[in-house]
């Protein structure tokens, strides 16, 4: 049986899926805040934001600048109003073209069926360094 949290989640994932960004917003509250690590000045997606107008900033500079490949979820798991979910993914960033497969987990909490908090667990390293086209020489600890 899914619980009501892991629901909410699915229903994100299916609305980002589209990019549709209405859809994509119906599910956070006002007051929601969204945390990608990460240095705005490389990534303009990164970085922490509150409420829906500013997520939608973050969203409209990550569907500008990434381009999708292959996304796989992992099993969800929820705790007290916490989903975890973890996935890998295959993205091309633009304008460098550059090509990042990495590991990542998001982490949702939700109460009342919206999502309340969004933070995002990833290779901030590699994703700016694609984004810019520059190519890591070492391989991060």
């Amino acid at each position: 049986m899914t619980s009501e949290a892991i629901a909410t989640v699915e229903a994100y994932f299916d609305a980002f899926g589209t990019r549709d960004m209405e859809r994509v917003l119906s599910h956070f509250t006002a007051d929601a805040t969204w945390t990608i690590p990460g240095d705005p000045a490389l990534t303009p997606w990164a970085g922490s934001r509150s409420g829906p107008e500013e997520i939608q900033q973050s969203l409209t500079a990550f569907f500008a600048a990434v381009e999708p490949l292959a996304f796989e979820l992992g099993t969800m798991v929820e705790a007290d109003g916490r989903v975890l979910a973890p996935g890998r993914y295959t993205s091309r960033f633009h304008p460098s073209g550059q090509v990042l497969e990495s590991e990542t987990i998001l982490c949702f909490t939700v109460a009342d069926g919206l999502i309340t908090d969004y933070r995002v667990f990833e290779d901030s390293l590699g994703i700016s360094c694609a984004h810019v086209g520059e190519r890591l020489t070492t391989t991060p600890a």
